[in-house]
């Protein structure tokens, strides 16, 4: 195969910017600004401000609509600002700033954010963060329950590992993967070094099966985002070509497949 290569990736889909959205979860520590010049020095077309979203124990449903709105004008500003002053721009590359999040799948697979906060986005993240220990067919139905949603483009950090640390929960990947197929559905190969998750086993099986993956960081800062090429070398591991990776795609035919399955 003709393996993707670092310079093939065109966005980052999965990136935490400092945007105060009361998480329950860990925040991003650089700005929006910080993050889309990071993303131009990076080549990119496009870039998926993807923060998790606003804790739901915390706060009602009125008052997460209302930080979503507020995240929402933010990234619409500084999508505007960046358009209008040339003085940003690197060789006149403008970086696409979409509007993502990182959603909670709950341990009954419902999201964790109102229907009417996910109408606001332009794509989701599904990932679980909680209740690891649920059996295979448990946890399958949860993740396939909150994946059946239009708004939900990936799967994030698709088996829970951390190395070293905790072990991924079990998923029945023939499943897994049919839904992904039927629903336009792409695996996330993430970057992080501790996660590095999608693992190259999966990776190859998702190849020949052949299930559309992302390859994205997870950075919770600017700097992290040169994390990317661990994403790309366990692609390669998995035998994907450059055809496999969604996010190596021009902004145009992103958008496309942005808006495929809704």
């Amino acid at each position: 195969p003709q393996l993707v290569e670092l310079k093939d990736i065109k966005g980052d889909l999965h990136v935490h910017s400092d945007f105060p959205i009361e998480t329950s979860h860990d925040e991003g520590g650089s700005s929006m600004e910080e993050i889309l010049d990071k993303a131009e020095e990076l080549k990119y077309e496009y870039l998926g401000f993807t923060e998790h979203n606003p804790s739901t124990s915390r706060h009602s449903a009125r008052r997460i609509m209302e930080i979503l709105k507020r995240r929402k004008e933010a990234i619409e500003k500084v999508n505007y600002s960046r358009e209008n002053n040339n003085k940003t721009r690197v060789k006149n590359l403008l970086v696409k700033a979409l509007n993502g999040l990182e959603i909670d799948i709950k341990p009954n697979g419902e999201l964790a954010i109102p229907e009417e906060g996910l109408n606001l986005l332009d794509f989701a993240i599904a990932s679980v963060h909680s209740s690891f220990r649920m059996s295979r067919e448990e946890m399958t139905r949860r993740v396939l329950a909150g994946l059946d949603h239009p708004k939900v483009r990936i799967l994030g950090h698709p088996t829970g590992r951390k190395l070293n640390t905790r072990e991924g929960y079990e998923l029945d990947w023939d499943k897994i993967f049919d839904f992904c197929l039927k629903k336009n559905i792409w695996l996330e190969i993430n970057a992080w070094p501790e996660r590095l998750d999608l693992p190259d086993t999966l990776v190859r099986e998702a190849v020949k099966k052949g299930v559309k993956m992302v390859i994205c960081t997870d950075a919770h800062a600017a700097s992290q985002m040169e994390l990317m090429r661990y994403g790309v070398a366990v692609a390669r591991r998995g035998w994907s070509e450059k055809k496999d990776i969604i996010n190596t795609l021009g902004y145009n035919e992103f958008l496309e497949m942005l808006r495929g399955g809704e």
